[in-house]
């Protein structure tokens, strides 16, 4: 809306009448104030409204204010009568004379400018704004050598758009990048086979996520910044005329000699693909060579330079020892010294190496020969002496055998899991992973770690082609005891009873399950020990006050089976090869120590500890006995481990004693399982300040409970 000035005569009503605005219709009674209101198209009428209404008008953001007067062709005769609409300007006139006027002008056409006259020829008063034309000869007019309504700015618009014009082109997708290769050599001297240049103090460094389509300059840029901290580094005081310094790729082509903003290995990235039937090129990411070129004329120079500054240093350190002997000064004690040598410009101060610059030219360390000290002939002599024998036993180390082997690691787990999964009820080797390796072996007998009731034990390496994360073979070479079955065969002449006997070796048939029960034996007994330690952290969890002694930390050995391969021979005719297998063995972990440091602190045929008070270990022997007392106890008296044996943190070749009512006649658990030592543990059986802490709540044994037989340990 528009708001129109009156006069004071126009702005009273001369006579009763409504307000116009229709959500007004207020009456408006004469003489009151009485006001017309234009619309904002000059074709549609205006309207009369109240004082009220008025006023809200001049309020809005939207109205507008237009000065009327009688010499602009509004005239309002009487309030009584509309005004007239108003003439439009000529638009079809003024757009033939811009289109005339730009027909012969330059291509930048002047602003339009308003003028307070009319137009020329204009036959009615002007009606709206006034525009004037400008003339031809006016658009030659310009300002700082531009049009008018250009400014400075205008000016760079062509280098501006070369620039964003080069920036568009090379730049592309973030994930088109390419990795570089660069290093460093120089044309004087021999050079390698197959090899442009010499490299230089094996300096090569690498440079990752590099844009694919950076051009030639932007590889020079790289390759120097990289490359001339390292070069630089070797002699700072020798002046390098780093602009001679060439870049090249591969092929050894000048990178300075290709254009720029033209990507450079780009093109070298995009392959042929075949998807979906259809042919296309995608892009992969390669890895390029870039080498620094140190001219042979500069880096003959810098070797010149290299051996004078060696013979200088050289002499000044042999001038600066005759000095120090002409030197007499009184000493009480022999004392040997060294002459402190001033550091020349030309050293690597300890900093600069271990900001990863390349360690100075062996060269210039030669001058520091003169101030190390000589070393004590007495000890020179005896490290001659030891270090002119080569002592290796050639013997032992063509006599070691390596297998390649099928390894079967014995898993660890709760009793109540193997409870609720039949799979899990014995060692098989079909529940677990297969691992492919090498197995090493030392069999000679001096090198034998020992030899019990049924196996002997002999020195090792584990190596696994895909280790695991912890366990064993989880690292190279990983020390182990390599276990066999045996038995003792007598030699001719003599009797059973006699010591005197050879080591014989079951057929494979017969070792694989002698071994196999070995390994069931250690399987059965991590869970039972596992069962121990989870009754004794809840009890201690759940008692008041802490025990009074420490709970020593122990577990059994991790161990598997592997089975050696061997290669075939050849098959005959009609004939089909069934298994390659050679040998089986029983791989463990091995103790640290000596043989002596190995202890048997319990025996499978007493519930009490083996050792005497006196002995080293016993306080240990009589936790094992405590653990058989709880294994007793959550096993409903139907098993134990017994048997411990081993280091002080690690044990090794345990028993499962059964109570005679569990096997009903059948061998289990192999020929170490002594079935009356479960039935006497109650009488044998001493309880010690372990059983007798009232955390535990270990009751004196009195007999079995009535209740039916049962392995469930969801009590602990």
């Amino acid at each position: 809306m528009e708001l129109v000035s009156q006069f004071t005569e126009d702005a009273y009503a001369k006579e009763d009448r409504i307000c116009e605005r229709p959500t007004c219709a207020t009456k408006i009674l004469k003489g009151d104030p009485c006001f017309y209101i234009a619309t904002i198209d000059p074709n549609k009428p205006g309207r009369f409204v109240c004082g009220s209404c008025h006023s809200r008008y001049q309020k809005k953001a939207a109205t507008s204010v237009r000065p009327s007067s009688r010499n602009t062709g509004f005239h309002m005769p009487d309030t009584d009568q509309r005004p007239p609409p108003r003439p439009l300007p000529d638009l079809h006139g003024i757009r033939r004379s811009v289109n005339a006027a730009q027909r012969t002008a330059t291509i930048n056409p002047p602003r339009v400018v308003a003028t307070s006259h009319g137009l020329q020829g204009s036959q009615s008063g002007p009606s709206g704004p006034i525009v004037a034309i400008p003339t031809s000869s006016s658009w030659n007019q310009t300002s700082h050598g531009l049009g008018v309504g250009y400014t400075a700015n205008h000016a760079a618009h062509a280098s501006q758009r070369e620039y964003w014009s080069k920036l568009s082109y090379t730049m592309g997708s973030h994930a088109e990048t390419i990795s570089l290769n660069i290093s460093a050599v120089h044309d004087a001297g021999p050079k390698r086979k197959g090899s442009c240049g010499t490299p230089i103090s094996n300096i090569c460094e690498g440079k990752k996520d590099i844009h694919a389509q950076i051009d030639a300059p932007g590889l020079i840029e790289i390759a120097l910044n990289t490359i001339l901290p390292k070069i630089l580094a070797l002699s700072p005081a020798f002046t390098w005329r780093t602009s001679q310094f060439i870049v090249r790729d591969a092929g050894w082509v000048d990178l300075s000699t290709h254009p720029a903003n033209r990507p450079y290995f780009y093109s070298e990235c995009w392959h042929a693909s075949k998807r979906g039937g259809k042919e296309s090129k995608v892009f992969k990411s390669k890895q390029f060579a870039l080498t620094v070129v140190v001219p042979e004329s500069q880096w003959l120079e810098y070797q010149e330079w290299l051996e004078k500054t060696e013979e200088e240093s050289h002499h000044l350190a042999h001038r600066d020892v005759v000095a120090h002997r002409d030197v007499v000064t009184p000493i009480e004690e022999p004392v040997m010294t060294c002459k402190r040598v001033h550091q020349r410009s030309d050293s690597i101060p300890i900093s600069a190496l271990s900001g990863g610059l390349s360690p100075p030219h062996k060269k210039l360390a030669a001058s520091s020969a003169f101030c190390t000290p000589s070393p004590d002939r007495e000890d020179l002599k005896q490290a001659l002496r030891i270090g002119g024998t080569v002592n290796l036993d050639v013997k032992q180390l063509l006599d070691l055998q390596n297998k390649n082997i099928q390894y079967y690691p014995i898993p660890t787990r709760p009793l109540s899991v193997m409870l609720k999964n039949a799979k899990f009820l014995s060692y098989d080797i079909e529940t677990v992973e297969c691992l492919m390796g090498q197995l090493t072996i030392n069999p000679s007998m001096p090198s034998m770690l020992g030899a019990g009731t049924f196996k002997t034990a002999h020195p090792g390496w584990l190596t696994l082609f895909s280790p695991p994360l912890s366990g064993l073979g989880y690292q190279t070479r990983h020390e182990v005891a390599v276990k066999r079955a045996y038995y003792k065969a007598v030699l001719p002449g003599t009797s059973t009873a006699s010591l005197k006997f050879k080591i014989g070796r079951y057929a494979l048939a017969d070792e694989v399950p002698r071994l196999l029960k070995e390994g069931n034996v250690l399987y059965w007994a991590q869970s039972l020990l596992q069962l121990t330690y989870d009754f004794i952290n809840r009890s201690i969890t759940s008692a008041s006050e802490l025990p009074p002694f420490e709970i020593p930390q122990v577990r059994f050995v991790d161990a598997g089976l592997a089975f050696a391969f061997g290669p075939l021979p050849a098959p005959k005719a009609g004939s089909s090869m069934t298994n390659s297998a050679r040998a089986v063995y029983l791989v463990e972990e091995l103790i640290p120590g000596r043989k002596g440091e190995f202890v048997k602190y319990v025996h499978n045929m007493d519930s009490n500890p083996l050792l005497e008070k006196s002995d080293d270990g016993y306080d240990l022997a009589l936790f094992f006995t405590f653990t058989q007392h709880v294994q007793h106890i959550k096993t409903w008296g139907l098993a134990f481990i017994s048997d411990y044996q081993g280091g002080s943190e690690l044990l090794t070749d345990p028993q499962i004693l059964t109570h005679p009512t569990v096997s009903q006649g059948k061998d289990i658990f192999g020929d170490g399982n002594i079935e009356g030592a479960v039935s006497k543990f109650e009488k044998q059986h001493s309880c010690n300040y372990y059983c007798e802490w009232p955390g535990f709540g270990l009751d004196p044994f009195t007999k079995l409970p009535d209740a039916s037989v049962s392995t469930d340990d969801a009590d602990i």
